[in-house]
């Protein structure tokens, strides 16, 4: 546990960064799947703070709308494996 609290402290700068990184992904996910999704699921996808909830809900790998589009599925997958698995992983393994 003492490691992994020096390399949280060592690498602060570094988290810093990735979760910067992880808020602007999250707001240009969340802005696109507004514009593809919203005529197809408006319901689901009616505003972009509303689809910035499900860009969160898939980053923290629980959805509670599920998109149409196969693109905004992509970015779906592609939001949860960085922001989850690589990103962090990174920074850990480099501490």
């Amino acid at each position: 546990m003492n490691t992994l609290l020096k390399v949280f402290t060592h690498e602060a700068s570094s988290f810093f960064s990735c979760f910067s990184i992880l808020a602007i992904l999250l707001i240009l996910t969340a802005s696109d799947i507004y514009l593809l999704e919203q005529d197809l699921q408006p319901q689901a996808f009616n505003s972009i703070p509303t689809a910035l909830w499900w860009a969160t809900a898939t980053l923290t790998s629980y959805g509670d709308a599920t998109p149409i589009t196969t693109l905004i599925r992509i970015f779906g997958d592609l939001i949860t494996i960085i922001g989850m698995v690589v990103l962090p992983t990174g920074i850990l393994a480099s501490g």
